[in-house]
């Protein structure tokens, strides 16, 4: 079953550099290891004020910087900057996943998909809480699906999430994640 997932996740990358809807870009990085049983490197982001995404689980990766060349720069220097993985040396360019607008609608993020070639240790900055290598099966099946409750200007709002032990992935994660774990339609 791992295999067939790295497999479907794989075709579903392009290595075309994507075009500008006229919005800022941001890059993630996936970050995946063993093609036979692939996880995926989560953070969790630290609480941190005027940061928007403090505190939720995400991949390591952030707003595109003058002198980044492309969105797999960017991925690239944020992971080095965030969990000390440098992704040059220890990984395989994959591709790109298809961008996911935020839900402001002002930054458009690029999922950059890297293989591992070696083991890694991860030294994460101030920005990351904590880490974890999860097994994307963990994320096919009905355990992993469930909702998240969001206080919103005083509604609770329910939104699809995946659950992996204490992390509730959803938002901008989760769409990004369940968009990888798609495949071609």
């Amino acid at each position: 079953m791992g295999r067939e997932i790295f497999e479907k996740v794989a075709k579903n990358l392009t290595t075309l550099e994507p075009k500008s809807k006229g919005l800022r870009f941001a890059s993630v990085s996936i970050i995946l290891r063993d093609r036979d049983s692939p996880s995926v490197l989560l953070i969790k982001r630290a609480e941190r004020a005027g940061d928007p995404w403090s505190g939720q689980i995400a991949f390591p990766g952030g707003k595109m910087q003058q002198g980044d060349g492309t969105a797999r720069d960017t991925a690239v220097r944020e992971t080095m900057e965030e969990v000390g993985i440098d992704l040059d040396k220890a990984a395989e360019f994959l591709g790109y996943a298809g961008a996911t607008t935020t839900h402001t609608g002002t930054m458009d993020v690029v999922p950059s998909v890297f293989l591992l070639k070696q083991a890694v240790g991860i030294k994460h900055n101030e920005e990351v809480a904590s880490y974890r290598w999860v097994n994307l099966e963990d994320f096919l099946g009905p355990n992993g699906k469930s909702t998240y409750r969001l206080n919103y200007e005083g509604r609770t709002i329910e939104m699809p999430a995946y659950l992996v032990g204490d992390y509730v992935v959803w938002g901008l994660t989760h769409r990004i994640l369940s968009s990888v774990l798609k495949g071609p339609e």
